[in-house]
């Protein structure tokens, strides 16, 4: 596998005449979700490993190289003029043939798609051929099918690539991995001077030399026109979907926080002022759960549950701008259990103005559980993962081979111990009065927590010790 594939080639010489583009804003600076759409590609281009990346300009070039200039990037960018832009846009991968000598990943400045996708691609690598093209077997799910560039793909390889094939079974997603093969490809497919990519693409198919690359799952969409622009957006959004959404997040709260991350990445508002926001709300559901009224209370649990549903904006907005950080998982995890904590001790002021009679049990075996299950699980995700999310031990813990017969039937009901389902379940003991029941629950739940992770924490090393082949 070729894994040392750096570069990337960004075509943004068109026109884009169907995107309605103007004289003061041409198509590679038009917004999706926020972004400019060369921005948006430079960026996933940087999340997907390359360093450095190529544009190659022609219509109004001046200001897109100004749009450039004044920005700072993650990247190494420099630009390659293309005369001839009003032509063919293989003429424009040839502009750079001077400038490019090693394999590189090509991208059209219109196409939107998935960080991962890219990283997976170069890992794939050419092997022994001498381009990839990235493709979606899903076919039934293409917008605009009518304008797509549809493959034929034989063992792996593409014999026949044109917009008007009958018989197809992949759509060109516009990603490529490349070899310098490409521009000869180009010259040798020129006619009265011209090339479209997709010449080059069927003389390298011709000689057995093109390759595809199956995206799976992922999301990747065209932007020509006005309507697929907005599908673009609604893609964008729908991506920001976790497989680790609890059944209530993914039945409830993701409806209402991608509506609002819909309107607020069109403003200038970051996620992690976002973050703050939300940190600002739950200080104050935590000094209404401590009034010790019934109302009070059931405010508290409302705004409560209301946290729990904008907890997902902020990590929204930084994957729509492709912002997001460890810096950033780790603000919006302290701030996340800040605001947990901070309604568990607004319930026992609560309990103790009531004069409960069981509030010192409660409030014991609640604050024990709590500082073991943040203690171990903060502990496992130092240790063990890159990410500054918690939900990184769920992830961890989902694709573990070794686990116990506890740990088993205790995350067949993790569920239960997520926000998005603890916030309603506290939410109706507010509506029933019963803020002890919130005690209980969570003395319950989190010293099941730091129990089954501790347990599971030390099986596994005895089981690793025991493996280990002694000493003669």
């Amino acid at each position: 596998m070729d894994t040392n594939t750096t570069t990337g080639l960004i075509i943004a010489a068109g026109a884009g005449t169907r995107l309605n583009s103007t004289a003061k804003t041409p198509k590679p600076l038009r917004k999706v979700s926020g972004l400019p759409l060369l921005k948006r590609i430079i960026l996933t281009a940087h999340r997907g490993g390359l360093k450095r990346i190529v544009i190659v300009v022609g219509f109004q070039k001046e200001r897109i190289m100004a749009y450039v200039k004044k920005n700072k990037w993650p990247v190494a960018i420099e630009f390659v003029d293309n005369p001839d832009w009003k032509r063919s846009n293989g003429l424009s991968v040839l502009a750079a043939k001077d400038v490019i000598k090693e394999n590189f990943v090509l991208m059209m400045s219109d196409h939107i798609f998935d960080p991962q996708t890219l990283t997976n691609l170069v890992a794939h690598g050419l092997g022994p051929l001498k381009a990839c093209l990235a493709v979606d077997y899903k076919t039934h799910q293409i917008f605009d099918k009518d304008d797509a560039t549809k493959v034929l793909v034989k063992d792996n390889k593409i014999v026949a690539i044109e917009k008007a094939l009958v018989t197809y079974n992949a759509i060109d997603t516009g990603l490529f991995l490349l070899s310098p093969s490409i521009f000869k490809a180009l010259d040798d497919a020129k006619k009265d001077g011209d090339a479209s990519l997709s010449d080059g693409i069927r003389t390298l198919s011709n000689n057995g030399e093109m390759g595809v690359f199956d995206i799976g799952g992922a999301f990747w969409q065209d932007v020509d026109t006005p309507e697929s622009l907005k599908q673009a957006e609604r893609v964008l959004i729908n991506a920001c979907r976790k497989p680790t959404d609890g059944i209530i997040s993914r039945n409830f709260n993701r409806h209402i926080s991608t509506a609002i991350s819909r309107h607020l990445v069109k403003l200038p508002l970051s996620a992690n002022q976002f973050t703050f926001f939300v940190l600002f709300m739950g200080l104050a559901c935590g000094y209404l759960a401590s009034v010790g009224t019934y109302t009070t209370y059931l405010v508290a649990g409302i705004l409560f549950k209301l946290t729990s549903i904008l907890d997902g904006v902020d990590g929204e907005l930084s994957k729509l701008r492709l912002t997001s950080s460890k810096f950033g998982q780790w603000l919006d995890t302290i701030c996340d259990n800040l605001t947990y904590i901070v309604f568990i001790l607004g319930t026992i002021i609560n309990l103790y103005t009531q004069k409960y009679v069981y509030s010192h049990i409660l409030t014991g075996s609640a604050a024990f559980g709590l500082i073991m299950a943040l203690g171990i699980i903060f502990w496992y995700v130092l240790h063990y993962s890159d990410s500054g999310s918690l939900l990184a031990i769920q992830k961890a813990f989902d694709t573990r081979k070794d686990l116990t017969l506890f740990s088993k039937i205790f995350f067949k009901a993790h569920f239960a111990i997520k926000r998005d389902f603890f916030s309603v379940v506290f939410l109706v003991f507010a509506i029933l009065g019963k803020p002890q029941w919130v005690l209980f629950s969570t003395a319950l739940a989190m010293n099941l927590t730091w129990i089954t992770i501790l347990q599971q924490e030390i099986s596994s090393r005895k089981r690793k010790k025991l493996q280990q082949p002694t000493e003669a």
